[in-house]
């Protein structure tokens, strides 16, 4: 996209399998991009999770937990709005997290 001319566009959820991890991450993000903090004025990353949120609307990279992602996609199953989706650290997820791979 940022070839293309259009970087500004995108508009990225990266899923992390737990609350801490979504927010520790996007806390490290925001440092090595030498922003503020997540969710402040001054920083496009942000993070969201059940009961803690920090972004905004110049927000353009949300680490959240699969919960999170899971709601969004219910309200939106288009997730209109959203160019790319990420899903970190696969590995940990658990087997209900893969059953879309799984054929019987």
């Amino acid at each position: 996209m940022i070839e293309s001319g259009c970087g500004g566009n995108c508009n990225i959820i990266c899923t992390q399998p737990r609350r801490i991890a979504a927010i520790s991450v996007a806390e490290r993000v925001a440092y090595e991009r030498c922003e503020s903090s997540p969710g402040s004025d001054g920083s496009l990353v942000g993070y969201h999770v059940r009961l803690d949120s920090a972004r905004n609307e110049r927000t353009k990279l949300l680490f959240c937990t699969t919960g999170i992602l899971l709601r969004k996609i219910a309200g939106d199953r288009n997730l209109t709005g959203i160019t790319h989706v990420i899903a970190d650290e696969v590995h940990e997820r658990s087997l209900l997290s893969k059953t879309s791979l799984h054929v019987d």
